[in-house]
């Protein structure tokens, strides 16, 4: 039985070993990013579909009084908001250039015989280019939407 668990890198190894992975590997990071904010959306919605039901149960007021005016100035249900607001727009973006990527094939360049250490050819040219697009376009708009939602 010790054998065997000898050979299991443990929580805190395998950690290392993902962090190891993510160096200089920005198309690893936007895949990670996509599902978190995705995960995020999920539960945006669903909390979404749960407070409006408010307005069917209790009428336009009662939505109102609560919705509207929580999502003025600073406090947990406007950062709640805004994380949301901002899992959206980096969802989209990177969605769009997966569509651009994956559906149209653009950005793929040629393939080649991989060579340790293996870099794929399509993160040497423009696609890592639009990956690092994705991000800060994804962060300005971002900034952009909080600066309008808390200080305008």
């Amino acid at each position: 039985m010790k054998r065997i668990l000898e050979n299991r890198l443990g929580i805190w190894a395998s950690f290392k070993l993902m962090g190891a992975t993510l160096n200089n590997n920005p198309e690893r990071i936007a895949f990670i990013l996509h599902r978190i904010t995705g995960i995020i959306l999920v539960g945006f919605i669903f909390a979404h579909i749960v407070s409006t039901n408010s307005l069917a149960r209790n009428g336009w007021e009662s939505w109102v009084a609560v919705e509207v005016e929580h999502l003025r100035g600073i406090n947990p249900i406007s950062i709640a908001f805004f994380i949301a607001i901002g899992a959206a727009v980096y969802h989209g973006l990177n969605g769009i250039r997966l569509l651009l990527v994956e559906a149209l094939a653009l950005w793929i360049g040629k393939p080649e015989r991989p060579k340790p250490p293996y870099v794929a050819p399509s993160l040497k040219g423009f696609q890592r280019k639009a990956i690092y697009a994705v991000f800060v376009l994804s962060i300005i708009i971002w900034a952009a939407i909080g600066y309008v939602m808390f200080f305008w």
